[in-house]
């Protein structure tokens, strides 16, 4: 069947950049898009019109960490406060985490989060280290696959891992940061990884692949880096690795090895147009770091590297920011959009991405609309090595979405990409499609029982953070982090 939308606005992908065409038409068919562009001339089955849309590529979250948030309820917590592992525990536990949800909480968190991604615009997700961003609460091989199967059901598209590392970050009973190390765990964790890479990529009529995620830089061995690198690619495999991704990340890299993170990366052969640098923040000449030199940025820029950008998370974690979106672009880096952990809201990630990137740049001027939209769709598809997602035109795949842009806060719309992206968010997504199938309409993820999901969460969130209180080292409560007190049924004081 060939699907036509036509009398809205549309984002034509043309080979450089995206043009809109003005009462523009999509047509697809067999999950393909046959044309984009202005008229269809075409045998069309079916017409679906509404002339206050703005039709544009699905959205490609690069970044994400997909389940419901554990520490979501922690922001504006100091993070001094926050829950972490013991010394004992972290010596004591296992390869694989024994789970803190069951097999149906642990589906129902990743469909919850999903949902949540996908009717906001998102198509494409990278779960960025697997399905358990906190380690200690658990992360095993089932909650991946059962991450699999949501997609699945649902109708997106993902970029599933299962994280490793050989080392774990604890808190000792003064507080302070400490890591263990245990490199055999590492080796373990890379053969489960590529074991569980090769059994599922490829998937659910090939809407699921799957890439290796180490966890961090500073979390590896310079050996089992170089034993990464070389494996992935002798199976194809993408890597996206977290790198300089905080100020302490930097100093340990430093103090260990003598460089910087990008620099060590650099040296292993680790850095290719197949990895994806998680965050990269702290390159070696941002002014929290001033390192003085562009070392690292054109490391990044002549090894054909992507950097997925996460503006959200840095913000509110670090109050600080990519020094600039404008100055990675002009190096040649290329860079997408990811929304690290909750919300996970891609449109209002670009908003914010779009702020902060002329703040740090010091100018209005830039980065522009049309580059923040860009890199959250050609750009993250260029990360995944994907041209036939990311853009409209011919041959590329029907991931498409439709944003209603006739809601009284976009007032008179004259350019849809700088309407989109200073004005919206993900709750003006009307209708998305994938593989040319529909997925959300009318704003409802179809194939999903939002109410059952939401009912589900509170519960999912409450017992991960009772297994978090029982695993940290001074067996403090989440209210008592919080300082905190729930609310007393039937109100009252």
């Amino acid at each position: 069947m060939i699907t036509l939308m036509r009398g809205a606005w549309v984002a034509v992908w043309d080979g450089t950049t995206h043009q809109i065409v003005k009462d523009g038409e999509v047509a697809f068919e067999d999950g393909a898009i046959l044309y984009a562009g202005s008229h269809f001339d075409g045998c069309i089955d079916r017409v679906v019109e509404n002339r206050d849309w703005f039709i544009c590529p699905g959205f490609i979250n690069l970044h994400g960490h997909v389940g419901v948030d554990p520490m979501v309820p922690f922001v504006d917590v100091p993070r001094a406060g926050q829950f972490a592992p013991g010394p004992e525990f972290v010596r004591k536990a296992p390869l694989q985490m024994w789970p803190t949800l069951s097999e149906e909480e642990q589906e129902a968190s990743a469909e919850f989060c999903l949902v949540q991604m996908v009717r906001t615009g998102t198509t494409t997700v990278v779960d960025a280290h697997g399905y358990g961003a906190i380690w200690w609460l658990g992360n095993p091989p089932t909650d991946e696959a059962a991450l699999a199967e949501v997609v699945g059901r649902v109708g997106s598209r993902a970029y599933l891992a299962l994280g490793f590392r050989s080392a774990r970050s604890y808190q000792d009973a003064h507080g302070e940061a400490r890591q263990h190390w245990d490199e055999e765990m590492g080796v373990l964790g890379l053969e489960e990884g590529l074991r569980f890479a090769l059994a599922h990529r490829d998937t659910f009529g090939g809407r699921v692949q799957t890439i290796l995620t180490p966890h961090a830089v500073e979390k590896f061995t310079p050996d089992l880096l170089r034993k990464t690198i070389r494996e992935a690619r002798e199976v194809g495999l993408l890597v996206q690795i977290h790198t300089a991704q905080s100020r302490s990340e930097v100093e340990l890299v430093v103090e260990r090895h003598g460089d910087s993170p990008v620099g060590l990366l650099h040296s292993l052969g680790f850095l290719g147009p197949d990895v994806i640098l998680g965050h990269c923040v702290y390159v070696s000449d941002h002014p929290s770091i001033d390192g003085g030199t562009d070392r690292d940025l054109r490391l990044i820029a002549e090894s054909g590297a992507s950097v997925a950008h996460a503006p959200l998370a840095f913000a509110r974690r670090d109050a600080e920011a990519l020094h600039s979106l404008p100055r990675y672009l002009d190096y040649g880096i290329n860079v997408g959009i990811g929304c690290d952990v909750w919300p996970a809201d891609i449109i209002s990630e670009m908003r914010l991405a779009w702020l902060l990137g002329k703040q740090v740049h010091g100018s209005v001027e830039r980065p522009t609309c049309q580059e923040v939209f860009d890199a959250a769709t050609r750009g993250s598809a260029d990360a995944l090595g994907r041209t036939d997602l990311g853009r409209l035109e011919a041959g590329a795949k029907a991931d498409v979405v439709c944003v209603d842009m006739s809601a009284y806060h976009f007032g008179p719309v004259l350019d849809p990409i700088r309407a989109l992206v200073s004005l919206g968010t993900g709750q003006d997504v009307d209708v998305v499609y994938v593989d040319g199938k529909e997925i959300v309409s009318e704003g409802r993820v179809i194939n999903a029982d939002e109410e059952k999901l939401k009912a589900a969460a509170p519960g999912i969130l409450t017992k991960l953070h009772r297994a978090a209180s029982e695993r940290d080292p001074v067996g403090r409560t989440a209210e008592s982090i919080l300082d905190w007190r729930p609310p007393r049924e039937g109100g009252g004081v």
